[in-house]
């Protein structure tokens, strides 16, 4: 399978190093600066190509026409959003915006572009679990003190209020993303299947157990 990585900056690297020798993936770079390229080209096993993500005429050299995904991990959200747009029109099968802010996560949506990254410090192996087919995206940056913090779909449970579910112990859902905005719910609030929770958890062990309760194989609980 292709994968194109555009933007070598921290994630894209970080993306580089999980795909790059991985058995069953051609792997395809991009980035505008030469030395970049360069240091690329000499480190991974793909294929480096130097110039703009936003040039039709690049991706189609990348090959995104036949990609079965694309992730447009520069430093900046509306190259991003512009690469993701020009991918989806070329034909690549997956799409995954990295953003540093919220603000164009509608538009992304709008575009048709298949996953929004936010936050930027996700790890790059959940990216990679993602476009492999090995696990749904979601992503979880850890903060102070060994919490973590992860963006997780309603899944079973829209529909329900939120003060109606069995939330594990040492769990918080402080923020909801709804259309763009985020959002200090109150327990009275129905989850919309387009929500993004975000959610706290005090160690990895909760936030499995977090994971777990908003699944599409799990059922809402009673």
């Amino acid at each position: 399978m292709k994968i194109i990585v555009v933007g070598l900056g921290p994630l894209g690297r970080r993306l580089a190093d999980e795909l790059s020798g991985k058995k069953g993936v051609e792997l395809v770079l991009l980035d505008r600066d030469e030395a970049t390229c360069k240091a690329a080209a000499e480190r991974y096993d793909a294929l480096v190509l130097q110039g703009d993500g936003t040039s039709p005429e690049l991706l189609s050299k990348a090959g995104a026409q036949e990609a079965e995904a694309l992730i447009a991990a520069t430093g900046s959200d509306a190259l991003n959003t512009v690469v993701g747009l020009l991918a989806k029109q070329a034909g690549t099968k997956e799409v995954v915006v990295v953003l540093n802010d919220l603000a164009l996560r509608t538009a992304c949506q709008a575009i048709g572009v298949d996953k929004v990254v936010s936050p930027v410090l996700a790890a790059a192996s959940e990216i990679k679990g993602y476009v492999l087919g090995e696990r749904v995206l979601d992503f979880s940056v850890a903060v102070s003190s060994g919490a973590r913090v992860a963006e997780l779909s309603p899944g079973p449970l829209s529909g329900k209020k939120l003060g109606e579910i069995p939330l594990p112990k040492g769990v918080t859902i402080p923020v909801i993303l709804r259309e763009g905005k985020a959002t200090v719910p109150e327990p009275g609030i129905t989850l919309r299947q387009e929500d993004v929770l975000v959610v706290v958890a005090e160690d990895d062990r909760r936030l499995e157990a977090a994971r777990a309760l908003f699944a599409p194989s799990s059922g809402p609980e009673g």
